[in-house]
């Protein structure tokens, strides 16, 4: 949702955006600030998940409002509905389903206001198996990688991707001890805050298609390149969601592809309001952002070992921009540091120890020097070695 809506801001403002001498706040009216948009798509073979926003003003600096308390379902042919709860806020999920792909779907929408919102009937199409994902070292030793997919001919040709990139990583300093706050005192620490996992989501709109080739499959297809960063330092992982889409989807996630990414030459297409196949049912002429498809999904993962990126590594997590900032550990005595550690404003890394081998001070640093779980999560992915 939070891609889509960007997607259409920036097709609402591609123009607006300033040129290298002035800057330019269009005068939009204030309509065009709250139409509805809808993300998701139904799914005929497990659970339909539909988020619902509103656009929202240029100017605010406030993420878009969610369209809350709405009635969602999904309705085929014969008149039978399956209804969507919402949780959280905005987001409306089904039970798990299974459609007769002899039947068509569309979506249908009832507003907290009670306005009636639905999308064309469509037919069911079943999405298959990704084959392969393989990957290649690049000139600069970043990675390149490719999918490959097959079909029978008369399943449908147009495929769009989406994809999770999960890596591991570390803070910039290892914390062996921590604050104890009923002893008022530091021990050994528990659970580790050095090695963490962080995943995130694709932001490009990426789609291929088969339809003027002889047979219905693409052969390493070029997905995604990695360039050399931390990412491909202790161990990465891709996770594909491969959804085949009707021409008529494929050729909406097109035309916002080409209005959102190919923005800032006089030679580039003119941004524009894009427009679904989700209509408000009282006014024809009201805006309704979103394409709601009748199709399955099928995911494949990739995982790549650390050690099979080119050698050396950085010897140190300092290479990585997000603790450049990072300076060596602070130290003072225990008496000093331990209202600062119960106060939350730095983190014990290592004791201080004196002939005897008692802790008498700790060196620390901020938070986000210390923490791994700033940006990630300390657990380790069940998918990962």
């Amino acid at each position: 949702m939070r891609r889509l809506l960007l997607c259409y801001w920036l097709v609402g403002v591609g123009l607006a955006l300033g040129s290298c001498v002035d800057r330019y706040t269009p005068d939009v009216p204030a309509a065009a600030q709250s139409n509805l948009v809808v993300d998701g798509y139904i799914n005929p073979l497990g659970r339909t998940v539909i988020k619902l926003a509103r656009t929202f003003s240029v100017s605010t600096a406030q993420a878009g409002p969610t369209e809350a308390r709405a009635r969602v379902a999904i309705r085929d042919d014969a008149g039978q509905r399956y209804t969507l709860a919402e949780n959280p806020a905005g987001t409306y999920t089904s039970a798990a389903l299974t459609l007769d792909p002899n039947q068509q779907y569309q979506l249908l929408i009832t507003t907290a206001q009670g306005r009636e919102y639905a999308s064309d009937k469509l037919p069911v199409v079943l999405t298959s198996p990704v084959d392969t994902i393989t990957w290649q070292l690049t000139p600069v030793e970043g990675i390149q990688l490719f999918l490959s997919t097959h079909a029978p001919a008369t399943a449908a040709r147009y495929y769009r991707w989406e994809y999770e990139e999960t890596y591991q990583f570390t803070s910039a300093f290892e914390s062996t001890i921590e604050y104890d706050a009923r002893r008022n005192f530091v021990r050994p620490r528990r659970a580790s805050i050095f090695r963490c996992w962080r995943t995130e989501p694709s932001t490009a709109i990426i789609q291929g298609n088969s339809a003027q080739l002889s047979q219905n499959a693409l052969v390493d297809f070029p997905l995604l390149t990695v360039l050399p960063s931390m990412k491909l330092r202790l161990g990465y992982s891709l996770l594909v969601r491969q959804y085949a889409q009707t021409q008529a989807e494929y050729a909406y996630w097109e035309r916002l592809r080409k209005s959102t990414e190919n923005l800032g030459t006089v030679n580039d297409p003119l941004p524009g309001r894009i427009t679904g196949n989700v209509h408000a049912l009282a006014d024809a002429t009201e805006p309704v952002l979103g394409y709601v498809g009748v199709h399955s999904v099928v995911e494949k993962r990739l995982f790549i070992d650390g050690a099979k990126f080119p050698t050396p590594r950085p010897g140190s997590v300092l290479f990585d921009p997000a603790y450049a900032t990072c300076l060596s550990p602070d130290q003072l005595r225990l008496a000093l540091a331990l209202p600062q550690f119960k106060q939350g404003l730095v983190v014990p890394i290592k004791p201080g120890l004196n002939a005897d081998g008692d802790t008498v001070g700790a060196t620390f640093s901020s938070p986000d020097c210390v923490d791994c779980r700033l940006r990630g999560t300390n657990i380790k992915p069940s998918y990962w070695p």
